[in-house]
């Protein structure tokens, strides 16, 4: 019997015939349009770039203005006829598709030209899901194709259809050159759908990723191959650890992500050379025409198409996520470079997409400019949607309206020389973008009627819809009424993509879900609208809970790639319900005031521009109604946040981390919970660049694994080491949490937003003006210009006072370091805690009984006032604070008594973690600080707990080796010991500082040192430098960015602690909540520098050098005094010693800080001979254990002396030098000067009697003014000395009478000890040779 192939009658071959002629005219209609726009582009480039001009952060004003040429083409605006034609046709191919599958085989190859190229315009168009459709439509026609099966899948996976690529899989004949990519498929599918097999799963993609990467086929299909599987592992580690994958390591996002990208670039790059990222040269072929000309194969439009929409899509996808990872740099840079490129495409929905990108991001981002560059892309998304779009012709920069010195329009001149072009067809021509006002001009509508490419596009691509909608709301800076208007289009939007979707599985019975694509636009949109919504403290209405409730649903469809956009919307979700704002008495919100204008001649202007902290209005805030508070519903999202911080701790999502932690911080009752979260809730972006750098993620090598991980690094810290972490919170708010190795975290609200508001705006005020007189001092003498600067200086040194008293108030004292409490103080603040019923937390009580020695019984009783209204406050145990005052004194005392070795002076620290946006103001120059030298900052609190394990773990190390290495344990203890003999300098590399470089050559001729001066240093060397020495010195502008690229600082390994001496070195500027900040510090921290200084303003140049001449000399030089005694060892010391000798105390003393961990100076090899013995019985002898090192008693260190000398005597120290005792955790290697003392205050033995007895006469007189704990300090050293001394000390005797046993003293024959510093009401010890 015959089989009879029936095929289609001669009308429908004659109608696929006409389809196709059809589909190939337009087509090559629309890539000639193309080809004459990528040409009018890549001219306009030349124009304003020049042939090779380089593309940076400063380039959007350009690229701006070549979107309005563009906008305001002809051609532009022709081609939304293409989209009306090319969906005609398709449409016309989906009623003959089914006829064509009966043709016969060579027939099914010629109409296979429709679907193939039909494909290709909607991949350069965005339409995805159409160009996917097309792609099966293809392989039905021409299966064996099997480079354009491979296609299909990622396209398949990447929309987010996996039953459909699980299906045609099955059906589809695997080769041998598609093995791997079906296996990742299947590996992925497998990851999706079975939670059990995910580790194994992401192992085994891990494997093939590197197994392609080992081989190195350099090939269209493999590296195709490549991209698809790093995207694959960048998707799916955005799962949660929960279950089996706690301990699962996975990639990073963003380094698979880069991969994914440098792939697809490569084929782009050898496909359409001009389209590639990183090519600059203006001249080089963008055309599509050109490509297609040379492979005239059907396969290749596909193959372009194709190639063309995944490097888009790969690009978008990474600056998403540079955002989303709070990588500010990167996430700006990338997004210019995707603009330029989608403008060489010359493709009007890539050119939206990434304008979009753009203005979304600009408009995130809070520092200074920001509103320059998000009106810039509000204009370029208004001209691409406009049908009257705005030219802009002028390429030159504009010029400052604000007369100023340096440049002073005119007279007569006008800045606005603006005039209509009547020959432009139909548009106004502007020179500047400050011209264009925006809100004067409506958005464009989209019409039936119109014939624009906008109007023609919105209704045939939902892609297109999508990216008009995030314009919209863009534009009305994410209103509600915004929002409510895109979340009532979306679902007309998800009607009219759902026929493509079934067109895809050919089956009516599949339900289709939303576009990826359109489900993260509308996600972004929303949670910048919460977050507005929430930063205004608006309540909730119905309207708003609909929209949150649409939008959970929608980013929850393909949760593995929203995950953050999920995390975000849930959180903010949480904020809107029960936001938790803290109404305490002393956060009452101010009033905001515009800022005065800059310019003052007198202090009388500057008082008045400059108004004392904290006058301003405060703001009375409504009472909060909390008679529908439902406790049921509160711990159940405390149960729910809990979960989540655990499941998904291993990523990094500014939008969710930045809510969610310090929500957490804030209402969870547990300390070291809420301390954990504050914690992990800062620093996101660099920790991401690390995770990056690493290409792993995992919980743990970034993060802090859990709260009680965090309790035991706490509780190993050093006792004498105390952080304090100034954070903003989620609402804004200022919190401060301070942490000790012997207590619980003790966390206190500081202020309301606009209190940190306040503080900033004038601060910045006062550094503004004095920045104005040392650039333009005009024609002024030099005594009116320092006088100027000396009144701005004591109007800043009156501000920081002001700081203390109204900002900070009785909270200051919790600046101050804590210490390990003594038995019967232990006890009482255990009593304190329980008579407090609940209005102190245990470790809060053991705080006040350590401050009360340092606080009077007004201000004490205040602070413990603040404590109970933040918990609870009972009237009983208000009632009895003053005697408990007296009490915990009198227990502290009792217990000083006691504890002999606790009455040595030892140095105790306080570091700082400032959040960036009030991290530019000077917190060590606090009244509070005053006599405190060990105040200093850290960049990071996960990077401290690094290097304090690294520092524990090579102590094990050698500890554990033979005891001749014990020697090489100083190089790893704390301080460290540096040797500033090995430095480099890099001095004035952009050679435009003269005096500057006069000056310090002098200076570093006294050193050994190698350096760079007048050039920018070779990288090979700064790398070198960096790694090999113990010092590097930079002078010149800034933080040296300009030659020392953040690449080169970041990926170096920094054992060198770097002093950074240019304006603004170590400044944070502030970006928004959630990012880390601008500042270089980050980059040092990333090359783990030990320690970083640098300056936080603009300071002149000879302020700043001769501070810094004076620092090195106080800490590192080997001169003495003239009476004997050695100049300051620590740093930390020599730069509160220059602070206090500089010229402008604040303006130039206070601009100076350090980042890190305390350093001294490293001793001579004669002398470190000479304490060989000491050092090895001394650390023997220290044991290290939970809370950090052991300090030996003072009868060990007597022992160890005596030891050192018997078996060194042919190495003694000359006369007077001063021998080096144990070497203590964070405390000098010496015997060092008490914290309120400087050396011109210490007391030799051959100090003059006349000048002995004025000073002892001052200490007396500042003794009655001094706080009642220095009293009690001063009654217990005097009784404890009286043992050893055999002479009680009374204030009845002669002077000569008390000082004569001083001086009679004799330990031993080796050693006398002088305790002679009576001027500040201690006994100071140093050691002498006899």
């Amino acid at each position: 019997m015959a089989i009879i192939n029936i095929g289609p009658d001669k009308e429908t071959t004659d109608k696929l015939e006409r389809l196709g002629k059809e589909v190939n005219s337009v087509i090559a209609l629309f890539i000639e349009q193309i080809v004459d726009l990528q040409q009018e582009v890549s001219d306009l480039f030349i124009n304003e770039f020049g042939v090779n001009g380089p593309i940076d952060l400063h380039s959007l004003n350009k690229l701006a203005r070549i979107t309005s040429h563009y906008a305001s083409s002809e051609r532009c605006q022709n081609l939304g006829k293409f989209q009306r034609a090319v969906q005609k046709l398709f449409n016309t191919w989906q009623l003959l598709r089914a006829e064509a599958l009966k043709c016969s085989e060579r027939t099914q190859m010629a109409i296979a030209t429709i679907p193939a190229k039909m494909s290709f315009f909607f991949f350069f168009n965005g339409e995805l899901s159409k160009a996917v459709v097309c792609l099966l439509d293809y392989l039905e026609l021409v299966p064996e194709d099997a480079l354009i099966m491979e296609a299909a899948l990622r396209w398949l996976l990447f929309l987010g259809e996996t039953e459909l690529a699980e299906k045609k899989m099955k059906k589809w004949k695997m080769n041998t050159v598609s093995e791997d990519i079906f296996a990742a498929t299947t590996k992925a599918i497998i990851f999706l759908k079975n939670t059990e097999q995910r580790m194994q799963s992401m192992q085994d993609l891990i494997a093939l990723r590197d197994k392609i990467k080992e081989e190195n086929i350099k090939s269209f299909p493999k590296y195709e191959l490549a991209s698809y599987v790093s995207w694959l592992c960048s998707t799916l580690s955005n799962t949660s650890v929960k279950g089996t994958l706690s301990g699962c390591e996975f990639p990073d996002r963003i380094s698979q992500l880069l991969e994914a990208c440098a792939k697809a670039e490569s084929i782009v790059r050898n496909r359409v050379p001009g389209l590639a990222v990183y090519q600059f040269d203006n001249t080089t072929n963008a055309s599509i025409g050109s490509y297609l000309e040379t492979n005239r194969t059907i396969q290749e439009y596909i193959h372009l198409g194709s190639t063309i929409a995944w490097f888009f899509e790969m690009r978008r996808e990474l600056s998403i996520v540079y955002v989303s990872t709070a990588q500010a740099r990167d996430a700006m840079s990338s997004m210019i470079l995707n603009l330029r490129v989608a403008l060489k495409s010359a493709s009007f929905f890539r050119i939206l997409q990434m304008t979009n990108l753009l203005a979304y991001y600009t408009t995130l981002i809070e520092e200074a400019g920001r509103e320059q560059n998000a009106k810039v892309m509000k204009v370029s998304c208004f001209n691409l949607l406009s049908s009257n779009p705005v030219v802009v012709r002028c390429s030159t920069p504009k010029k400052s309206e604000v007369p100023s010195r340096v440049q002073t329009p005119l007279f007569g001149e006008n800045s606005r020389s603006i005039q209509f072009n009547e020959e432009t067809m139909m548009h106004e021509l502007t020179d500047q973008f400050e011209e264009i006002h925006l809100l004067e001009k409506p958005f464009h509508p989209i019409t039936r009627s119109c014939t624009c490419t906008v109007c023609m596009s919105f209704p045939h691509s939902t892609t297109f819809a999508a990216e008009y909608l995030m314009a919209y709301c863009i534009y009305k800076e994410f209103s509600q009424s915004s929002i409510k208007e895109f979340n009532d289009e979306f679902t007309r939007i998800r009607e009219r993509g759902m026929p493509f979707q079934i067109m895809m599985y050919r089956d009516n019975s599949v339900r289709p879900r939303p576009n990826i694509i359109q489900n993260e636009i509308f996600g972004i949109c929303v949670v910048q609208w919460l977050i507005k919504k929430f930063d205004a403290k608006e309540l909730a209405d119905r309207e708003s809970l609909e929209i949150f409730k649409n939008a959970q649903k929608i980013v929850k469809y393909l949760s593995l790639r929203t995950t953050d956009l999920l995390l975000a919307v849930t959180q903010l979700g949480r904020q809107l319900e029960f936001p938790f704002d803290e109404h305490y008495s002393w956060m009452q919100p101010v009033v905001k005031k515009p800022r005065k204008r800059i310019g003052m001649e007198s202090a009388k202007d500057l008082f008045f521009a400059v108004s004392p902290f904290g006058n301003r209005q405060k703001i009375e805030e409504k009472p909060v109604n909390n008679t529908s508070f439902n406790k049921e519903r509160l711990v159940k999202i405390r149960e729910e946040v809990r979960r989540e911080m655990y499941n998904y701790g291993h990523v990094l999502y500014r939008d969710w981390r930045c809510r969610l932690f310090p929500y957490v911080g804030r209402i969870s009752d547990d300390p070291w919970e809420a301390a954990y979260a504050w914690a992990e809730s800062t620093l996101i972006g660099s920790r991401n660049a690390i995770q990056c750098r690493l290409e792993k993620c995992r919980k743990g090598i970034v993060t802090i694994s859990g709260h009680e991980r965090f309790k035991a690094c706490v509780r190993a810290m050093p006792e004498d080491m105390t952080l304090v972490q100034i954070a903003m919170a989620d609402n804004k708010s200022i919190h401060l949490i301070k942490l000790h190795a012997d207590r619980e975290p003790i966390i206190m609200p500081l202020a309301d937003y606009s209190q940190s508001v306040e503080l900033m705006d004038k601060f910045s005020y006062l550094l503004e003006e004095d920045e104005r007189i040392a650039k333009y001092p005009g024609e002024i003498s030099a005594e009116d210009f320092w006088k100027r600067r000396k009144v701005v200086d004591a109007r800043l040194a009156e501000f920081v006072k002001e700081v203390e008293s109204n900002f900070l108030n009785v909270a200051a004292f919790l600046l101050l370091p804590s210490e390990r409490l003594g038995p019967k103080s232990k006890e009482f603040a255990v009593k304190l805690f329980k008579v407090a019923n609940g209005g102190l937390r245990y470790g809060e009580a053991k705080e006040m009984v350590h401050l009360s020695g340092v606080m009077n019984e007004k201000a004490w009783t205040e602070l413990i006032l603040r404590f109970c209204e933040m918990h609870k406050t009972d009237e009983s145990f208000v009632r009895s604070l003053p005697t408990y005052h007296r009490m915990a004194n009198g227990f502290l005392y009792e217990d000083k008594k006691n504890n002999k070795t606790a009455l040595k002076s030892v140095k105790k620290y306080t570091y700082l973690l400032i959040c960036p946006h009030l991290s530019q103001f000077c917190w060590e120059r606090l009244p509070i600080f005053e006599d405190f030298p060990y105040v200093g900052r850290q960049v990071s609190i996960h990077s401290l707990f690094s290097q304090l394990e690294a520092l524990r773990s090579q102590e094990k190390q050698v500890t554990s080796r033979n005891q001749q290495y014990m020697v090489s344990l100083i190089d790893f203890q704390i301080p460290l010991q540096i040797d500033v003999q090995n430095a480099y300098y890099v001095l004035d590399p952009e050679n435009n500082l003269g005096e500057t470089k006069r000056r310090m050559m002098d200076y570093i001729n006294k050193f050994k040192w190698e350096g760079t001066v007048g050039e920018a240093p070779n990288s090979k060397i700064i790398t070198t430098a960096l790694s090999k020495c113990d010092a590097f010195f930079y002078f010149g502008h800034g933080s040296g960015s300009a030659v020392m690229p953040r690449s080169l600082i970041k990926q170096s390994t920094c054992n060198a602690i770097s002093l950074l001496m240019g304006c603004g070195s170590v400044r944070t500027i502030p970006q928004a909540l959630g990012f880390d900040g601008k500042s270089a510090l980050h980059d040092y921290a990333m090359a783990k520098c030990p320690l970083i200084v640098g300056c936080l303003w603009t300071v002149t140049d000879g302020e700043i050098d001769r501070f810094l001449m004076r620092m090195v000399d106080d800490c590192f030089q080997k001169t003495r005094v003239r009476n004997g005694i050695d100049k300051l060892r620590q740093l930390s010391e020599a730069m509160h010693e220059a602070r206090s000798q500089a010229k402008l105390k604040y303006l130039t003393g206070a601009a100076v800080v350090m980042y890190g961990l305390p350093v001294v100076s490293k001793p001579s090899e004669r002398r470190e001979k000479a304490n060989l013995t000491t050092s090895k019985v001394a650390m023997a002898g220290s044991i290290r254990n939970d809370s950090g090192i052991r300090t030996p008693n003072k009868m060990e260190t007597l022992k160890s002396r005596e030891n050192s000398m018997n078996q060194h005597q042919l190495s003694t120290p000359k006369r007077f030098e001063t021998v080096k005792s144990k070497q203590v955790p964070l405390s000098s290697c010496e015997n060092s000067i008490p914290n309120y003392m400087t050396a011109r205050q210490s007391i030799s033995s051959n100090t003059p009697k006349k000048v002995l007895l004025a000073q002892i006469f001052r200490r007396r007189l500042a003794l009655r003014k001094r706080s009642p704990m220095n009293r009690i300090e001063l009654k217990s050293l005097r009784e404890d000395q009286q043992d050893k001394l055999g002479h009680k000390f009374s204030r009845k005797l002669p002077v000569r009478e008390q000082l004569a046993p001083l001086q009679e003293l004799r330990l031993n024959r080796v050693y006398c000890k002088f305790s002679l510093n009576l001027l500040n009401g201690c006994f100071y010890e140093h050691s002498y040779d006899s």
